[in-house]
């Protein structure tokens, strides 16, 4: 019996002795600790592998952003601590000279071993600058080296050599092919020093749905510092059969990857960064060349992204538009799929690190994505909803006729009309055609501020779309507190703030005869063996109700705001377009945001559209209505 005992305790030390082991391994060999020896001579390393960021495509497959390979120059961790440390501790001579070193090398570093810091001299040679960019770029790589290695030993409360101390870093990306052929023929006297190919950004179309894609960059240090926002890069392991583990997470960290900071790019992120792999090494200490692979774990592609854009149309859209400070919007009304979604100002994708101070400085701030974050009153388009709401509640219908002389007084106010004399007897057709606003301030004393928000609120105006873009904002419809802020409200006018994506949305459902739309801009997504893994049908499930006489009665309305109302100079009527106008003031008295929303065509409606230009001089068809003549000519209905 004892004898049975003392085998079973045997076994529990072993299988104890070999998961220490195997911790011990796992911890130098996975997490990065020391070198694992295998000799006075030889160490085993881990060496990170690159992964490519998954595609954004169109709705027809054109490539809107994808990885494509650059040659980086990299310098192992040893050597960078050196340069840093003499470059800090100002035993190099001064900065003023640095340009005599051409002729006077030797003097580099005589208090310091030279050959610590003599590659500095060859690789500022081989690419043409000067060694105080080697050496600035040596002590920032350090410095953050030493900023990851808190936090991970504060993590784990003990001290640890972390990866970063013992792999290749990237002093200089995008080295031309001649200077690559130069570094690859010097490579024996470079010890330590390799050319690699890695992924960098390219975005096929320049500045074309620069706000919908978005911009990848670096992580910043209150993000190293993050631990809860890098999980959510793999908040989709799970789905990919992979666990959420404390190694990604720190892998994500030291490899320096670039992850989505707007648009598109930030919204699936998560999708877009593949897995990195990793490599391990067998490498010679001296010289730190890689004598013998041992092991790799190969890298996984990121998701591609479909988007439901139409780069013709979008393009179309962007050219009609030109360069007036405001949003355009295409929509299909039957599934909320949008075919083009455009702001201005814009930017170039393409050469944004450098364009970025000064777009940081412009006052028309071209980083705002105006369809989803320009909160604006939206005018006389929100007549669409008093009309509804006034007649769905049985306020008024079409026998109420309201007289209108060009101003209404309530109380001690006056609210004026857009005719200085008035329109004379009109009823709610007549008022949407001609945008009285006598009528719907009428309207909005007998209607009530407590039902035009529940129908506001219906249309889904104030409230975000959702509609997959990043940093969209909810704009706000206020109670009504009195009378006076009703029949602001009831003209679109007073503290009512919705997006352009908000009216879009409220335009389209108008369109389909009452079927709440969601605007939307994923179409799918596929792994990179091109499986589809999200598939978005959206299909129309919600049902605002509405009589089809009162929406009949509405949407004849809009028709004939194009043929013989507000927008009959627009020279809309044969594209068979019905619509909306509308102009609110601003806080400069000779600036205004003009409005044009609809559908067409108008029997069958294909596509719905917003159209909005801020802070102009003119008036919602006057400014608006050219814009959109140019865009459905184009498009082709």
């Amino acid at each position: 019996m004892q004898k049975k005992r003392f085998k079973i305790l045997f076994g529990i030390i072993s299988v104890l002795f070999f998961v220490i082991l195997c911790k011990l391994f796992y911890i130098q060999m996975i997490q990065g600790g020391k070198y694992s020896g295998i000799s006075n001579k030889k160490r085993i390393r881990t060496v990170d592998i690159d992964t490519l960021r998954g595609s954004i495509y169109d709705r027809n497959g054109s490539v809107l952003a994808e990885d494509k390979h650059s040659f980086e120059l990299t310098v192992i961790y040893k050597k960078l601590f050196n340069a840093s440390l003499c470059f800090e501790q100002n035993i190099l001579p001064n900065a003023s000279e640095v340009k005599k070193l051409e002729t006077n090398h030797h003097n580099l570093c005589r208090e310091c071993h030279v050959d610590k810091v003599m590659w500095v001299e060859k690789v500022a040679g081989l690419l043409d600058i000067s060694y105080t960019d080697v050496f600035n770029k040596a002590v920032k790589i350090v410095k953050k080296v030493k900023r990851v290695k808190n936090v991970v030993e504060k993590r784990n409360k003990r001290k640890i050599r972390v990866r970063e101390e013992t792999v290749p870093h990237s002093i200089f990306s995008h080295v031309p092919w001649e200077k690559v052929a130069q570094f690859e023929a010097e490579m024996l006297n470079l010890p330590g020093i390799q050319i690699e190919s890695t992924p960098v950004r390219w975005y096929p179309q320049g500045n074309m749905s620069s706000h919908v894609i978005g911009y990848v960059g670096k992580l910043g240090e209150e993000e190293i510092e993050n631990y809860d926002f890098k999980k959510k890069w793999f908040d989709d392991l799970k789905e990919r059969g992979e666990s959420k583990s404390e190694f990604f997470i720190q892998k994500a960290i030291s490899m320096d990857a670039s992850i989505g900071k707007s648009g598109i790019e930030k919204t699936y992120n998560s999708r877009l960064m593949g897995i990195p792999g990793e490599r391990f090494e067998e490498v010679t200490l001296d010289t730190m060349r890689v004598d013998k692979l041992i092991l790799e774990r190969p890298s996984i592609p990121g998701n591609d992204i479909f988007l439901t854009i139409d780069s013709r149309i979008q393009s179309i859209a962007e050219k009609a538009l030109g360069n007036r400070k405001g949003s355009v919007i295409v929509m299909d009304p039957w599934n909320g799929e949008i075919i083009a979604i455009v702001s201005y100002p814009r930017y170039n994708l393409n050469t944004l690190n450098d364009d970025y101070a000064t777009l940081s400085k412009n006052p028309l701030k071209p980083f705002l994505n105006r369809p989803v974050q320009s909160i604006l009153p939206p005018g006389s388009t929100f007549k669409i909803i008093t009309a509804i709401a006034a007649l769905e509640e049985n306020k008024i219908d079409t026998n109420t006729h309201f007289q209108c002389y060009g101003s209404l007084k309530v109380g001690n106010i006056r609210f004026r009309c857009n005719k200085r004399y008035g329109h004379g007897l009109l009823n709610v057709e007549e008022a949407i055609q001609y945008s009285c606003n006598i009528f719907f301030y009428e309207t909005a004393k007998v209607l009530g501020g407590t039902l035009l928000k529940k129908w506001a609120d219906r249309f889904g105006l104030g409230n975000r779309t959702d509609s997959g873009l990043a940093y969209e904002k909810s704009g706000n419809f206020p109670k009504s507190k009195s009378i006076y802020q009703t029949i602001n409200l009831s003209i679109g006018q007073g503290a009512m703030l919705v997006t352009p994506i908000q009216v879009a949305g409220m335009i389209a459902t108008i369109a389909n005869g009452g079927w709440r739309t969601k605007p939307h801009i994923l179409q799918k997504i596929s792994d990179y063996r091109g499986n589809i893994l999200v598939n978005k049908k959206y299909k129309l499930t919600e049902k605002i109700w509405i009589s089809e006489k009162n929406m009949d009665l509405v949407k004849h309305s809009l028709r004939k705001v194009v043929t013989s109302g507000t927008a009959k100079d627009t020279n809309l009527k044969e594209l068979l377009v019905a619509g909306k106008t509308g102009t609110t003031q601003t806080a400069r008295e000779d600036e205004n945001h003009a409005w044009f929303v609809g559908y067409t065509p108008f029997e069958n409606p294909k596509y719905c559209f917003v159209v909005v230009v801020e802070h102009t001089k003119g008036h919602g068809a006057e400014v608006a209505g050219p814009i959109v003549r140019k865009l459905l000519t184009q498009i082709g209905i």
